[in-house]
């Protein structure tokens, strides 16, 4: 059976996991009195699971042979397509909206965005569970995309990282390894992942667990913040210092893929402060913390509420940085009035975390090669005898990393001003427009609803405008190189 389910076409596949999603909100929903959304989602899976079982059997005996970017089209699929099947049962147990809506905060969840659709009243608890654990899912999808399609196509950050000769040589020909089909590979980089997935979720679950007291609210914070999808939880009560330094620890995986992977790196626990990304994130941490609790920080407080405001800037900043946007209970409440401060969150939320990770914006790894970069072209204006040349392998190739992460840079801030001003022409304000671009193309969502620069609920936007936003999010997932190799190889190559 599983030999079976892992030869399938990767998009049958991915779309049976999400429509098996719905038998959670299905059985939550029967068994907690929320009977007509639980039969609802129950009538979806059975739908679904007949209609892909058709489907399954009607390719069945027809195989094609794999393309090159086969996968990434399976990934746009999973991205812009799978959400609108998901949205109808959604849709339907909401009882309110357009269906825009459900298929605007089902992609928010998939791309672990977490950008806030619907008002608090509108989401029922079987609701707000369905999109925890979908979002948790497709977090962890985040991590088998990365490893089982980006790192063979070298793309998504991995063209920066140091492979061996023959895996280049096998990652211009489209595969590592051409003896297995796409979907083989997926689920083979899915069942070496998902123990290590799995015990982070169950290690921050139960730690959540002894240190708020709360079950239900300790195991889907867990499974939001391993995902980095900080979506807001009605009811949730305080987390205090243990519960934010519990997050804490988890948000680390993201800074970096040496954290839970040594495919590409053995290095030993104690050897990670060598990692590139790792350090880098660090050095942004703390450089990002002392300047929030500065600017956060007042002459009348007593010396325990500096402390307080000092954690609370060290749990913002990771939380920023690796993409999730949960503010911490210990800052001041106009906190995020303050312009400087909002500055420093929105440049954090750029950065981003670790390739390979669940976090996103421009990655680290892009942020360190180009600072390096620059300060080996400082060095050679100063010195202007120092030249690369061909005898240099490794000033070579750092400079050819360089101009890949450059090039990345400079589309990344073209999309992000074209996402503007498609925005802008919908009737947002300019710094609206910003605000939204920067939360959905760097995929933290939750930054849009802690700023509050719109006056306008974004469930009453314009349908061209949650067009564009849902172009957004998926964008900064799929990554602008990948979409450039997606439609046209040679580009790329």
């Amino acid at each position: 059976m599983w030999l079976e389910f892992k030869s399938l076409p990767l998009v049958i596949s991915l779309l049976a996991l999400l429509v098996m999603t719905m038998l959670v909100p299905a059985m939550y929903g029967l068994l907690f009195g929320e009977v007509y959304q639980g039969r609802t989602f129950l009538y979806a899976v059975l739908l679904g699971s007949f209609s892909l079982t058709f489907i399954w059997l009607a390719v069945k005996n027809n195989p094609k042979p794999s393309k090159r970017h086969t996968d990434l089209w399976s990934l746009l699929a999973f991205f812009i397509v799978f959400p609108i099947v998901l949205a109808v049962p959604f849709q339907e147990s909401l009882e309110t909206g357009k269906i825009i809506d459900a298929y605007l905060d089902l992609v928010s969840v998939i791309t672990t965005t977490g950008l806030k659709v619907y008002p608090d009243s509108y989401l029922t608890v079987t609701l707000v569970v369905w999109r925890v654990c979908l979002g948790w899912i497709c977090g962890f999808l985040m991590w088998v995309f990365a490893w089982s399609i980006f790192a063979p196509l070298n793309l998504g950050g991995f063209e920066l990282l140091e492979i061996k000769s023959n895996q280049k040589a096998a990652s211009k020909k489209g595969f590592i390894d051409r003896g297995r089909l796409p979907s083989e590979k997926f689920w083979s980089e899915a069942v070496r992942l998902a123990p290590i997935y799995i015990g982070i979720t169950v290690f921050c679950s139960i730690a959540l667990l002894i240190s708020t007291r709360e079950p239900g609210f300790a195991v889907l914070r867990a499974m939001s913040t391993v995902a980095t999808f900080g979506i807001y939880l009605p009811g949730e009560g305080a987390r205090g210092f243990t519960g934010e330094l519990i997050l804490v620890i988890v948000m680390m995986v993201a800074l970096s893929r040496a954290t839970f992977s040594g495919q590409f790196s053995k290095k030993k626990c104690f050897e990670l402060l060598l990692d590139r990304e790792f350090r880098l994130g660090l050095a942004i941490f703390f450089c990002s913390t002392i300047i929030i609790f500065c600017l956060t920080l007042k002459t009348e407080f007593e010396f325990s509420q500096v402390l307080k405001v000092l954690w609370g800037a060290c749990f913002t900043s990771i939380s920023f940085l690796t993409t999730t946007g949960l503010v911490s209970e210990f800052l001041p409440a106009d906190f995020i009035t303050f312009i400087k401060a909002n500055l420093i969150l929105s440049a954090l939320a750029m950065f981003g975390g670790g390739v390979a990770t669940t976090a996103g914006g421009i990655k680290l790894l892009r942020i360190y090669i180009l600072s390096i970069h620059c300060k080996t072209e400082v060095h050679h204006l100063l010195s202007p005898a120092r030249v690369i040349t061909g005898q240099n392998d490794l000033k070579v190739k750092n400079y050819n990393n360089a101009m890949l992460a450059c090039v990345f840079f400079m589309v990344f801030i073209l999309s992000f001003a074209l996402i503007t001003l498609g925005l802008s022409l919908t009737g947002s304000s300019v710094n609206e427009a910003a605000t939204l671009t920067l939360g959905t193309i760097t995929n933290t969502g939750p930054i849009i609803d802690q700023f509050k620069v719109s006056s306008v609920p974004i469930i009453e936007f314009e349908f061209l405008a949650k067009i564009i936003l849902v172009v957004s999010m998926a964008l900064g997932r799929i990554e602008v190189l990948a979409l450039l190799a997606l439609l046209n190889p040679d580009i790329y190559s």
